[in-house]
């Protein structure tokens, strides 16, 4: 199934606009999800929303911040389309969850803000057609 998202908010500049429309296909819970994949997701924040972020940690993997840089188990994570921040922290992805993140880092309410981090793969609706 395929459906337009509006996104609401500016926490992923430059990839996407607050107000754009994206096209977005359902992911059936057999959907691989990889890292740097844009995902609509229900929100932690709100139950009735659907949020637009991209995934960074996938399960088992301990994501590091520090000054501005992600590591992936020790090794850099290159992120051209992300804003730096000085957020620090070490997040420990349990099996079955994803670490999500908004492209404009400080400008962004995702895992590092949220008070349970871990997106389970239930809560993620669908995926980004890029272009």
């Amino acid at each position: 199934m395929w459906w337009l998202t509006r996104v609401r908010s500016d926490s992923m500049a430059p990839t996407l606009t607050d107000g754009q429309l994206v096209l977005t296909r359902s992911l059936r819970p057999a959907h691989a999800v990889g890292r740097g994949d844009l995902v609509v997701l229900d929100s932690p924040v709100d139950p009735d929303q659907l949020v637009v972020k991209r995934v960074v940690g996938l399960p088992g993997e301990k994501i590091t911040f520090d000054a501005g840089r992600v590591s992936i188990d020790g090794r850099p994570l290159p992120e051209l389309y992300a804003s730096q921040s000085m957020f620090r922290g070490a997040y420990d992805v349990p099996l079955g969850h994803f670490l999500v993140l908004g492209d404009n880092r400080d400008r962004s309410s995702d895992s590092r803000s949220w008070s349970r981090p871990y997106t389970p793969r239930a809560a993620i609706r669908g995926r980004l057609v890029r272009r």
